[in-house]
């Protein structure tokens, strides 16, 4: 990670830029673990919450 913020930052990319980059990844990553835990309470027969 280190590593990709120096070179982001030699191209020039602003931190608010790399700010907003990193909170869509959040999103993405946070539904995408919502998703697959709505599947395990499927699986076990629960209602979603």
């Amino acid at each position: 990670m280190e590593h990709y913020l120096g070179v982001a930052g030699e191209m020039g990319i602003s931190d608010e830029e790399i700010g907003a980059v990193q909170a869509i990844v959040m999103a993405v990553s946070g539904g995408r673990v919502r998703a697959q835990f709505r599947e395990v309470r499927r699986s076990l027969g629960k209602k979603d919450a």
